[in-house]
């Protein structure tokens, strides 16, 4: 009981707990707009739910250790077998969730080169796209443009918020504008709203906050403005 009790007491496992909920409450929105099907079945859902929170909290743990993790990588390979047995008749579905465990494992290897610019990229489209995809045609057998247009500001918003943990060292604060920026103009794929002066704002005040928040508490506070900015973005 102590050894549980000081496990869940570890400022690291209740940052981890906080920023896989994030990401689970998001992709799980992604995946239920413009929906029309069939809710999913139990064994699904519990199958998704798992491979959910482990493909966050691995990943958590691999952007916090800076790609030098043993659990985090242990954790997506957990993910992808429970993304596999999710969707046991859809291989297509199966190979989206898959995906994106596949990267994250290769991302720790250093010698590829996926802790750049290119991996950011990859893990933007995987994350932002590839999971709400899983989501969404498991309930409805179909991929719809309603679905799809949101998605492009999604995963946009994962190069603005994840790109400190792909593109380490000293940069020049204008580089550092280009992946916000990039998110900005992917906002007018959405109707002009008080909700799209709100996300830049939001995405100024992360931008801000980067370079002078605590490392510590770096990575939660990017799930937490990412949550809310997700939503403004879905609903």
């Amino acid at each position: 009981m102590t050894t549980l009790m000081a496990f869940f007491k570890n400022r690291t496992v209740q940052q981890m707990f906080i920023f896989t909920l994030c990401q689970n409450i998001l992709w799980w929105v992604a995946g239920s707009t413009a929906s029309t099907g069939n809710p999913l079945g139990t064994d699904v859902k519990f199958f998704l739910l798992v491979y959910g929170v482990f493909l966050a909290a691995g990943y958590f743990l691999i952007l916090k250790r800076h790609f030098q993790t043993t659990v985090g990588p242990i954790l997506v390979v957990a993910a992808g077998t429970m993304g596999f047995l999710a969707a046991p008749q859809a291989h297509l579905v199966q190979l989206f969730a898959l995906l994106i465990c596949i990267f994250l494992v290769l991302a720790c290897i250093p010698q590829l080169g996926l802790q750049s610019v290119y991996g950011l990229v990859v893990f933007s489209f995987l994350a932002g796209l590839g999971v709400p995809v899983v989501l969404f045609f498991l309930r409805n057998h179909y991929l719809a443009v309603q679905f799809l247009t949101p998605l492009i500001p999604l995963m946009a918003s994962y190069l603005a918020f994840f790109e400190p943990y792909y593109v380490t060292g000293t940069q020049d604060w204008r580089r550092r504008l280009i992946t916000p920026l990039i998110f900005v103009v992917t906002l007018f794929w959405l109707p002009f709203s008080w909700r799209i002066i709100l996300i830049i704002l939001l995405t100024a005040a992360h931008w801000w906050l980067q370079g002078r928040l605590n490392q510590r508490y770096r990575l939660v506070m990017t799930g937490l403005f990412q949550l809310i900015v997700g939503l403004l973005i879905l609903l």
